[in-house]
């Protein structure tokens, strides 16, 4: 008897086993395509009458519920103000450390005359004059250009 039943499966399989994976593919497409979208908004559907349905037969935990999400957004607002408040004092710190520094580094005075700053903090070479031309570096100069150098006056 199992034999029959595996025996008569297995033809089933010979005979119409594309039919059986194409159907299978097919009824893959429309359930991805199709049904999904239409068996998501029933349950959304459902779900939204039984709150509904919920909510109307008492009120009270409807209240409940309203009062609780204010309390959670005024909480919510209360960090974000402290919050802002931290960064704001961050901000003004750091604006009066950056003034602080400023001072350090006039002295005072305002500002410093030219030839006055000290050379060790310059970051060239004390005998160095971008002025003076070339000293010990490179002596490249371009060549001359003439109406004559390709060749054509003469």
């Amino acid at each position: 008897m199992l034999l029959d039943i595996r025996d008569s499966f297995i033809s089933i399989f010979e005979d119409y086993g594309w039919y059986i994976l194409l159907f299978g593919v097919v009824l893959a497409y429309v359930y991805h395509n199709v049904l999904k979208s239409y068996i998501s908004n029933f349950q959304k559907y459902r779900d939204d009458q039984e709150y509904v349905a919920k909510y109307h037969k008492d009120p009270d935990l409807f209240v409940a519920r309203q009062v609780a999400q204010q309390q959670s957004a005024m909480k919510l607002q209360e960090k974000y103000r402290k919050d802002a408040e931290e960064y704001q004092k961050r901000l003004e710190q750091k604006e009066a450390k950056k003034k602080e520094e400023l001072m350090k580094k006039f002295n005072g005075d305002g500002g410093q005359k030219l030839g006055s700053g000290s050379q060790e903090n310059s970051s060239f070479k004390p005998e160095y004059n971008p002025l003076m031309g070339s000293g010990s570096g490179s002596n490249y100069r371009p060549p001359r250009r003439s109406a004559c150098s390709r060749g054509g006056c003469g």
